[in-house]
């Protein structure tokens, strides 16, 4: 039998929320642990070295935007945020309908109206199609959390059907925003989600998009570490837990699959909401509300990373016109993001989101496929020779997002004393992402500062709202919604 090892806080899980956490707690003179299940740190935002050509891969591509405000206190913690590659200061984004490229610009006009030039110039779209956005506009400047959980039972599709948004806004913005920003068809996607993700779009002007400039884990991950273990604490990688323990109301710690027996006050739990349940005694989820976990089902997704012979394009990234038969939703060439790749060949990596879809797919068939896609986007590629192809299959991107979603994400404290969580699921006012992560990791680190009796602010407000959305958003919140989402949204609450 090994001793019980006593700490004051045992953090579950070495991804973004739990190193920030952890990292928020260095200064508090407390006992830490942090519980790793993988080998790697990172959580869905690990990356590695490519075994065949020695190449920085991510398990798939990921952004950040200069919104990310709690993901950044991290990296400038570690002195890592200079690692991070801007994206041209007013392009949100470039779409592909065959080889016909359009851009979203932010301009000059204040929010929300910032991307009213590209939308206008967008020959995909006529004056009425973005005439039928008014309203959703209208709903989502307006939009509180009470609002969000009144459309959560809504799918996202019927709530724009109900407000008039026509099919071409919906196919051309709509679906897309849902898939890449939600990681979710709009049909199955919560209303709720949805809108506020459009609130937030318009609302700042401050929108500018990076990419890791390394190895994307090797932003966090290494000088979390580092930054952790020389204070004195262990972070264990390939450690699973196998439960927590405590009393009828209260955790009091962590055993380990080797049987280890780790005490503490405070156990942060910063797994998926499956893989917490199942380390939950059966008593604590039925009493506490905490059978709820059961509920989360996750979104797979498919990263695939094409190495040509020679480059491709000069863009960053781009993106696919939304289409229900296409597999690939996003691309990145990463010899025009990493620093040094001056003259390499491209590098190319791509999502391929809801991925259910292609389970019973082979790797050959996938890499064909996106790089089908690839051709049809830029013709390059059918020509240029594919030295060497990786397809990455994830099984948890995000929790789906899907209708009663938002209602059910629970808050950092739990009805059991003793345990907390963090997690990009959880309810932090954000879509599942890196910066919901951070954001819930230095919450959780709040908690237990109050609780030691010795209060700090650490999670950071998102950059501030212009001036005129701030003037609409007051005389909106107050209005009624359309009769019709009205009606729609009551039916299905």
């Amino acid at each position: 039998m090994h001793a019980p090892l006593e700490f004051d806080v045992v953090i579950l899980g070495g991804g973004i929320a739990g190193l920030t956490c952890a990292v928020g707690l260095l200064d508090a003179g407390l006992r830490l642990a942090v519980v790793e299940r993988d080998d790697l740190l990172g959580g869905r935002a690990r990356s590695w070295t490519d075994p065949t050509t020695g190449d920085p891969v991510h398990i798939g591509p990921h952004i950040v935007t200069d919104c990310y405000a709690n993901f950044f206190r991290l990296l400038d913690r570690l002195g890592t945020a200079d690692r991070v590659v801007w994206a041209p200061e007013s392009l949100l984004y470039t779409m592909f309908d065959g080889d016909r490229a359009t851009e979203l610009r932010r301009s000059s006009l204040p929010p929300p109206v910032q991307f009213l030039a590209s939308l206008r110039a967008d020959p995909a779209l006529g004056l009425l199609d973005l005439a039928s956005n008014r309203v959703p506009a209208r709903v989502a400047l307006g939009l509180d959390e009470q609002d969000v959980l009144r459309l959560d039972g809504l799918d996202g599709r019927a709530a724009l059907r109900a407000i008039g948004v026509r099919p071409a806004m919906q196919r051309r913005y709509w679906q897309f925003a849902a898939m890449s920003i939600l990681n979710t068809p709009l049909e199955r996607c919560s209303a709720g989600s949805l809108l506020r993700a459009f609130h937030h779009a318009i609302t700042r002007d401050a929108v500018r998009v990076g990419f890791p400039g390394v190895g994307l884990g090797d932003l966090f991950a290494p000088g979390a570490r580092a930054a952790v273990e020389s204070a004195g604490h262990p972070v264990w990688t390939g450690t699973a837990a196998a439960e927590i323990v405590g009393t009828a109301a209260r955790a009091t710690g962590v055993r380990l699959a080797d049987g280890r027996l780790l005490r503490a006050r405070h156990v942060v739990s910063t797994l998926p909401p499956r893989d917490l349940a199942a380390l939950l005694p059966e008593s604590w989820q039925s009493r506490t509300g905490l059978d709820a976990l059961r509920w989360f089902s996750a979104v797979a997704y498919v990263s695939v990373y094409l190495w040509f012979d020679r480059r491709i394009t000069t863009r960053q990234f781009w993106a696919r016109s939304y289409a229900p038969a296409d597999l690939n939703c996003d691309f990145y060439d990463y010899a025009n993001i990493y620093p040094g790749w001056t003259g390499r060949p491209s590098l190319i990596g791509s999502n391929i989101i809801d991925a259910a879809r292609v389970a019973d797919w082979s790797d050959a068939a996938i890499v064909e496929r996106t790089r089908r896609e690839l051709a049809e986007n830029l013709p390059a590629a059918g020509t240029a020779t594919l030295r060497h192809a990786a397809v990455h299959r994830i099984p948890l991107a995000v929790q789906a997002p899907r209708p009663g979603f938002e209602a059910r994400r629970p808050s950092t404290l739990t009805a059991i004393d003793g345990l907390l969580l963090a997690g990009d699921w959880t309810r932090t006012g954000l879509p599942s992402s890196m910066e919901s992560a951070a954001a819930s990791g230095w919450r959780a680190a709040e908690v237990v500062w109050a609780r030691e009796g010795r209060p700090q602010t650490l999670v950071q407000p998102l950059p501030p709202r212009g001036r005129l959305a701030r003037v609409l958003m007051a005389a909106l919140r107050a209005a009624p919604w359309p009769p019709q989402l009205r009606r729609v949204a009551a039916h299905r609450a």
